[in-house]
């Protein structure tokens, strides 16, 4: 390998954390354009000041520094601003998917532990079951972005690189998710790394279809500071506007998850759109995809590979890809693959993936309250994925799926565990299973779950289907399910699990499709 990274010429050390990438862009160029969103923008004087605000109501609250800040609410600009007010009083964020329900949202709450919990006024009710009793809530409606905006603006204070900046929930495979710790370092490191893989400058506006509370949003907004590019998002993603959108926008390039350019190939337009895109970034990227994009619009797409706990490990890059690979080691890390033992695997065998950074603050610092888990994932002095890959002859890795028990649907992880514990709570589930099955124009997951349930004959699999969609959220629903005896569940020795392999990926007679009983 004689590729050693794609950082930009004279480019400075990564400043210490986001509230330094904050105000070293605000002197700058205060009047410098930021965020764009199809019905407004702000500049980044307007953006710090707006932080700086949030900042004296979240301490009128009582937060200090390490205390948690939760927030749970969709794309919105007071959203990021919130994000910087807790950077900048030295306290916690923490993002929650707005589509969490029920246990899981309990879950992460309690484990969380927040001071204050700020929560998207149509989402109040939602959240407000689950609150622990230590909480405060801030409604964010307008009376509360009233409050901020006639707040005395508090200074913003800096941290350490390695102090903890936020904690964002993922799937665990053994248990519940788990608080993924990410340090003020992280944000200013990762971005840097984007903005030299992908080439962003001050000419470049995104179109962010992302939720801002996944760790894509924290480092694309910190990339939009330290390359004084503007980062245009919408408020979630939808197939027929993407152009019309993205042409609104005025965006080069654009961000998102495989699934969406599947959604984009399936549905493309009669007549090929007018756009200003010089490049697109997601994953995976399924053939089609690579034809529509690059062969006919003239699109290059790049597929990285990365986790929440380090946002891009591996990338293909402008002068160095290759389809259908997650890309080269360009940024900052050694990876592996390898056997059980984290001995490396023959060149093209499929192992396990493992990466170390090659500087410090590169990703995450382990998991919130879970020191076995941490030391678990960094055994030997690599970080375990949980995913298989293999290596060609040209040094680029490529994905061989998931060596642990979790599915992934729409950009989301699912804990397999969390999901069966939720369903094993409907009524007449006596044992669940779900596994992940193959979709046919995603290139992601559907959920498939087997269901061992008190009375067969009588099974009614629309109260089923209306339980899943009032205590999931919408990407956790299954799409097939289907009932089984408990003897078709074949369970390891020792610890009883289900053998999940061997459980039929193909559909029968006996599989009920959720779309096709509610089309």
């Amino acid at each position: 390998m004689h590729h050693h990274g794609v950082f930009l010429p004279n480019r400075p050390a990564p400043l210490a954390g986001p509230t330094e990438v904050l105000l070293a862009s605000e002197r700058r160029d205060p009047d410098r354009e930021l965020l764009r969103w199809l019905e407004g923008s702000w500049t980044v004087g307007h953006f710090a000041d707006r932080a700086r605000r949030w900042a004296r109501l979240l301490a009128d609250a009582g937060v200090q520094r390490g205390d948690r800040v939760a927030m749970i609410a969709t794309n919105d600009p007071d959203v990021l601003a919130l994000q910087h007010a807790a950077y900048g009083l030295g306290a916690v964020e923490v993002p929650i998917n707005a589509e969490l329900r029920g246990s899981m949202l309990a879950s992460v709450l309690a484990d969380a532990d927040p001071k204050v919990i700020v929560v998207e006024e149509a989402l109040v009710a939602v959240a407000t079951a689950h609150v622990p009793a230590t909480s405060a809530v801030l409604a964010l409606d307008d009376a509360l972005r009233a409050r901020a905006g006639a707040a005395e603006p508090l200074e913003l204070s800096t941290s350490r690189p390695g102090d903890l900046a936020f904690i964002l929930y993922t799937s665990g495979t053994t248990g519940p998710s788990k608080g993924v710790m990410l340090p003020h370092g992280y944000l200013p490191n990762m971005a840097a790394t984007w903005v030299s893989t992908i080439r962003l400058t001050a000419a470049d506006v995104s179109y962010f279809p992302l939720p801002f509370f996944h760790v894509d949003g924290h480092v694309m907004l910190t990339a939009a500071l330290l390359s004084d590019s503007v980062l245009g998002f919408v408020k979630r993603f939808s197939v027929s506007r993407f152009w019309s959108e993205a042409a609104a926008l005025g965006a080069t390039y654009f961000g998102a998850v495989g699934s969406m350019g599947s959604a984009l190939v399936a549905r493309r337009p009669d007549t090929l759109p007018e756009h200003n895109l010089r490049l697109g970034v997601l994953a995976p990227i399924r053939p089609e995809v690579y034809a529509f994009f690059e062969d006919e619009l003239g699109i290059p797409l790049l597929e990285p590979y990365g986790q929440t706990e380090a946002d891009g490990v591996t990338y293909n890059t402008l002068d160095r890809r290759r389809r259908g690979s997650m890309g080269w080691p360009a940024c900052g890390f050694d990876v592996l693959i390898a056997d059980e033992d984290d001995l490396p695997v023959p060149t093209g065998e499929v192992g396990r993936l493992l990466y170390r950074p090659t500087r410090p603050h590169m990703m995450t610092s382990g998991y919130w309250r879970r020191p076995d888990a941490t030391l678990e994932s960094t055994r030997n002095l690599w970080w375990h994925t949980g995913d298989l890959a293999r290596v060609d002859e040209d040094g680029f890795f490529w994905f061989e799926g998931r060596a642990t028990d979790s599915l992934r649907r729409r950009g989301e992880n699912i804990s397999a565990w969390e999901l069966e514990a939720a369903i094993n709570q409907a009524p007449g589930v006596l044992v669940s299973a779900a596994i992940p099955v193959a979709d046919e124009i995603g290139g992601e997951d559907e959920i498939k779950v087997f269901l061992v349930v008190e009375e067969p004959d009588g099974w009614d699999h629309d109260a089923f289907f209306a339980y899943c969609r009032e205590s999931l959220p919408q990407f956790a629903v299954p799409r097939f399910i289907e009932v089984v005896d408990e003897d078709a569940l074949v369970r390891g020795p020792g610890t009883g699990s289900i053998q999940k392999h061997l459980l039929p990926r193909e559909n029968t007679a006996r599989t009920i499709d959720r779309d096709a009983v509610h089309s």
